[in-house]
């Protein structure tokens, strides 16, 4: 019999809410891609796992067998890791974090000061990237874990994904931009743009034009520090699109200032992403975990409702 531990994972959490739709929440999962994983395993055993009713769904006497083994793989696992963890001394040596700017506004930074803190003997390395380019630290294990800026609509290619928190996007300019007035992003596509990635489908002001069905401004410039788009945008009539918490950091909002668009700008998530969460060592857990609480305490502050959109 070949049931996966992804699989078995799936059964634990369905087993434990009585739910396929509240097991799909908390493992940050679709509805239909749980029901075709116990698809897969009943087809893998040959009988049903599930019996469904108005209440929610149990295991069968065949789902039971299967759920007490996963009890026993899943103890296991957590046994070995420990006992990896402690041999090799990873639990509490070293956690590589990656994130992007935006991201490293307000609970991040925070926990990157907490852990340090409770745990000096951890050396951490964090980077600061681009998403594509943490993205692929991560499917490289040149990362163990990351916090980084998103569209809505973005594939993360079977990883860990848990959004934290949306941030909304507004068009960014110089304090001398000749436009005061509202406007569109038609009106504005004759300036010269500032883009944050290279052309192509990672682009998030390119999803932004296509969803609008607008074609690119002939003149955009790529890059991606903001130091330097903000000192460009200072001295000519370029254009950005940031994300709300940009003019939040030293040096930018006195020289910088958002214009009003007629058109709705599409969400910014700042989310978790993880290669293997069963693979985590102790340390990532930890930080995850602390990341998570400082998230929703600083959410209640009057400082993140000004940029936090609600979904």
């Amino acid at each position: 019999m070949k049931i996966k531990l992804n699989q078995l994972d799936i059964l634990l959490e369905v087993a434990a809410q009585g739910s396929i739709g509240k097991a799909a929440k908390a493992l940050h999962l679709t509805q239909p891609a749980i029901s075709k994983t116990i698809q897969e395993m009943e087809a893998e055993i040959g009988m049903p796992i599930l019996q469904r009713s108005s209440r929610g769904v149990t295991l069968n006497e065949y789902g039971q067998v299967l759920l007490r083994h996963a009890r026993d793989i899943d103890r296991s696992l957590h046994q070995a890791r420990d006992e990896i963890d402690n041999l090799l001394g990873k639990a509490m040596r070293q956690l590589r974090v990656g994130f992007t700017s935006a991201a490293s506004y307000g609970p991040f930074t925070h926990t990157l000061i907490q852990f340090q803190a409770r745990f000096p003997g951890v050396k951490l390395i964090v980077m600061e990237g681009r998403p594509q380019q943490i993205h692929d630290a991560l499917e490289n294990q040149r990362l163990d874990i990351a916090v980084i800026t998103s569209a809505s609509n973005a594939v993360q290619n079977g990883m860990y994904h848990e959004t934290l928190y949306a941030l909304s996007n507004t068009i960014i300019a110089g304090n001398q931009h000749p436009v005061t007035h509202t406007t569109s992003l038609k009106n504005l596509m004759d300036y010269p743009w500032l883009d944050w990635d290279e052309p192509g489908e990672h682009s998030i002001l390119g999803q932004v034009f296509r969803r609008y069905n607008l074609p690119l401004p002939q003149n955009i410039i790529h890059c991606s520090s903001p130091w330097i788009m903000a000192r460009m945008m200072e001295q000519t009539n370029m254009v950005s699109m940031w994300t709300s918490v940009r003019l939040r950091f030293p040096g930018y909002s006195s020289n910088l200032r958002p214009l009003v668009l007629r058109e709705v700008l599409p969400a910014s998530n700042i989310s978790i992403l993880c290669p293997n969460i069963g693979r985590l060592s102790s340390a990532g857990h930890t930080f995850m975990e602390m990341l998570r609480i400082n998230t929703r305490d600083w959410l209640q502050d009057s400082d993140a409702l000004e940029m936090v959109v609600r979904v």
